[in-house]
Formats: structure tokens, C-alpha cells, sequence
């Protein structure tokens, strides 16, 4: 996942001497990862440093000083905030992109075959044994940015009424009536809170075609009474079995829409600030460079 913005040297140490030419080292800051973090912590809020707040030290070096500052702007924290997101996003569509990266990898007659094969049951249960695996985390990881996107807008947004409204909205049109996102919210608690669900392999193959799918009987998931309504009516439209490599390939699609859309709105928001930002870090790294003749 990218870095949001580039601070090259940020991660770079003071160095200078003091009055009485004893040799001086200040870390400059953390990694860039972890500067950006640091605005989500618990602790300190939406900010490390109060936004636009200059506080001097006695005998601190202009540049630790001025990183602090760069910190604390606005512009800083619009960055942070839309780092957030692309966070949040990364942790469900690598788990996405592990899950389909193996069921790509089925494809393949020279890695499937062999697993395919009546005389070796045991591969074929390993085979299965890692598709749910891989279901699980992708399932968990839903949850997860589902739950971490709700408190975040809450906590940062909350007071923005227009933001805020604009952002339930698109919530309601990209997933509210959408019965493949309803099914993996219960698929998840079936996971999380009853069984591991039987998974299944089916087979296609001819002169022309091999295919590999990994599928769910509908049959065991009907006997589970907590389904809601519509989502146990979806499952019962699907016939003897779900194609769920589909399901979570379509709901992933429509999740990375949805969260570039949030980040291009936040960026929006704080367009002006994040600009004063980066010229002004600009400014800090011909300074960086210049002391440290880089």
C-alpha cells in the first residue's frame, strides 16, 4: 500500500553540537507509517500536537521544532485521516487478493490435478482445509473494516453533518438491498459463532475447458435458524449450491469503489490544507538537506 505523502528524510536523525561542542543526536521522528499512525492513537486523539500550535524548547534545533509543527497542521492530519481509510481498505482486499490467488491457482492443471485425484483424499481435505482458511480471514476482515470505518467516520466526522450524511447515503445505495453483502455479514457470525461451513470443490473439465470452483452446499447453511429472512431466501434462490469465490470477488469490487470514494472525499475536504502542508514540507526537507548537506 502506498505512503500517502513523501517525506523523504523525515526518518533522519539531528545532529549538531551544543555549547560545549559535545555532539548532540535527537531523533527527528518515527518512520513515516508510523508518524501517520500516531494521529489515530487512543491516546492522543485526532492529533499528537494541537493543530496549529507552535511550541518552542529551549536549546531545540529549528528543525525538530518545525517537524512538530508540520505534525500538528491541518494539513498533516488530512493525510492521516485519508491514510486511515486506505489502512482500513488494505487489510480486507489483501485478504481478498490472498483468496483469490489461490482459487486462481486451482486453475491450474499442474497444481490441481494432483489434489484432484480419488486415490489422494488427504490432498484434496488439505485443499478444502485452506479455502476455509482463507474464507475466514476474508470474512473476519470484512467485519473489521465494516466496524472500523463506522467509529472512524464517527469519531472524526461526526459533527459534520453534510459529510456525514453524504457518507450514510452511499453506504445505503452501495450495500443496503445488496444480498451478497447481507449473506458474508451472516456467513461471518455462521463462521465466527456456529461451525466452519462445508466447503466443496467442483470440477468442470473437457478438451476446451477446466475450471475449478470452490462452492457451499446450501443445504447444511439453510439448517442454521439465525439467518434473516431475505438472506435465507437468497440462499434458498441459489439453487443446491453458492459459488463463493463470485460472491466475495463482486462484494470486494463494490467495497474498493466505496472506500476510494471515501478517501477522494476526505482529500477533497481537506484539499487546501493538505497543499499548505506539502509546500511547507517542501521548505523543511531543502532545510533537512541543507544541514545535513545531502
Amino acid at each position: 500500500m502506498p505512503f500517502i505523502a513523501n517525506l523523504s528524510g523525515a526518518n533522519l536523525p539531528i545532529t549538531g553540537r551544543d555549547g560545549c561542542g559535545e555532539r548532540l543526536l535527537r531523533p527527528l521522528t518515527r518512520v513515516v507509517r508510523g508518524m501517520m499512525r500516531s494521529v489515530e492513537s487512543e491516546e492522543g486523539g485526532a492529533a499528537a500536537d494541537p493543530v496549529g500550535e507552535s511550541v518552542v524548547v529551549p536549546g531545540e534545533p529549528w528543525l525538530v521544532t518545525r517537524q512538530r509543527e508540520l505534525r500538528g497542521s491541518p494539513g498533516y492530519r488530512g493525510l492521516a485521516l485519508v491514510d486511515r481509510v486506505k489502512r482500513t481498505a488494505y487489510v480486507f482486499q489483501a485478504n481478498v487478493a490472498q483468496y483469490q490467488a489461490f482459487v486462481a491457482q486451482l486453475q491450474d492443471p499442474g497444481f490441481s490435478l494432483p489434489i484432484m485425484e480419488v486415490k489422494n483424499p488427504g490432498a484434496h481435505d488439505g485443499m478444502l482445509s485452506e479455502a476455509e482458511r482463507l474464507l475466514h480471514n476474508v470474512l473476519t476482515a470484512l467485519s473489521t473494516r465494516v466496524d472500523h470505518q463506522r467509529r472512524f467516520m464517527e469519531k472524526h466526522f461526526a459533527a459534520d453533518i453534510e459529510f456525514t450524511k453524504a457518507y450514510k447515503d452511499n453506504v445505503a445505495a452501495t450495500f443496503n438491498g445488496d444480498m451478497q453483502a447481507v449473506f458474508l455479514k451472516g456467513l461471518r457470525n455462521y463462521m465466527a459463532h456456529r461451525d466452519l461451513p462445508v466447503g466443496q470443490s467442483s470440477s468442470t473439465m473437457s478438451a476446451t475447458v477446466y475450471e475449478i470452483k470452490l462452492v457451499l452446499p446450501c443445504e447444511p447453511l439453510l439448517r442454521w435458524e439465525r439467518w434473516n429472512s431475505d438472506a435465507k431466501s437468497w440462499i434458498e434462490r441459489c439453487g443446491a449450491e453458492i459459488d463463493i469465490a463470485d460472491v466475495v470477488a463482486d462484494y470486494a469490487r463494490k467495497v474498493e469503489i466505496f472506500d476510494q470514494w471515501l478517501a477522494d472525499q476526505i482529500s477533497h475536504k481537506y484539499a487546501v490544507e493538505i497543499q499548505e502542508y506539502r509546500q511547507a514540507h517542501e521548505e523543511y526537507t531543502r532545510e533537512h538537506h541543507r544541514v545535513f548537506g545531502l
